[in-house]
């Protein structure tokens, strides 16, 4: 039987990909850096209600969403960058309009 190093029964050499994991996946970036999921219990207990406009040229965006205040900085500081005027802030629970509601994550 003759030797191959290399290539097997095929008589093929393998390619070999260094720098590629096998089953490697892309790690998930999200859309605004910082954002971050929270049990249930803390989102009941320490987040608030976020009114959020943004603005750029005649297209408007309002809704309301529930965060905890380090990323609901975080989301004005990512918005300000995409849009030209943008407005992050804390509202009462009873001024929330339930059809603007974007719910957290379960």
């Amino acid at each position: 039987m003759h030797f191959k190093p290399y290539g097997g029964k095929t008589g093929r050499a393998m390619i070999k990909y260094p720098h590629i994991q096998k089953n490697a996946q892309r790690k998930n970036t999200l859309v605004y850096p910082g954002l971050t999921t929270v049990s249930l219990d803390r989102i009941i207990t320490y987040m608030k209600y976020y009114y959020v406009m943004c603005q750029k040229g005649s297209i408007m965006h309002r809704y309301y969403v529930q965060l905890d205040p380090e990323s609901a900085d975080t989301l004005h500081d990512s918005l300000q960058q995409r849009y030209d005027l943008v407005q992050v802030c804390d509202v009462p629970y009873s001024s929330v309009e339930p059809d603007r509601l974007i719910a957290p994550a379960p």
